[in-house]
């Protein structure tokens, strides 16, 4: 009896922390919920999220085959009055580890950040990636540029 029961718990526990290689824009659609992020699916692999006091924050499912996805991206661009300089821009890149800055053309300033899932995260760490970007990322970048919501 024992041992049935410790394998129904170890069957419970290894359910609850699943390993994914890949998400489908609906599983994406399900954590969205499941996390309470405000969102609007805007193309088959393109999701506009709310987070951090911003209204447009983008989530892009990339390296797609089939429906199912391998890249998790999350980017969040700032149009300002008076454009960040590339020293700004290098130095938010030089510090940190897990995002992006860059300039666009139009001199808008972008953040990114990816997710690899093909060699296999846990849901948990999905929400985790989430939650980075919406907590600390985000934040540390708008106060960085100078940027308010």
């Amino acid at each position: 009896m024992r041992i049935l029961l410790a394998g129904l718990l170890f069957l419970g526990l290894a359910l609850g922390q699943a390993v994914v290689k890949g998400l489908t824009p609906a599983e994406v659609e399900g954590i969205l919920k499941q996390v309470g992020l405000a969102y609007e699916k805007t193309d088959a692999q393109e999701f506009r999220l709310e987070m951090a006091g911003l209204t447009k924050v983008w989530l892009y499912l990339d390296f797609c085959q089939e429906e199912r996805c391998g890249v998790l991206t999350l980017s969040a661009g700032f149009t300002l009055d008076e454009v960040p300089d590339l020293e700004a821009v290098n130095a938010w890149n030089r510090d940190r580890r897990f995002s992006r800055a860059f300039l666009d053309e139009e001199g808008t300033v972008w953040v990114e950040s990816d997710l690899d899932l093909t060699g296999g995260v846990s849901l948990g760490a999905v929400r985790a990636f989430l939650d980075l970007f919406a907590e600390e990322i985000l934040p540390d970048f708008m106060d960085r540029i100078g940027f308010e919501p």
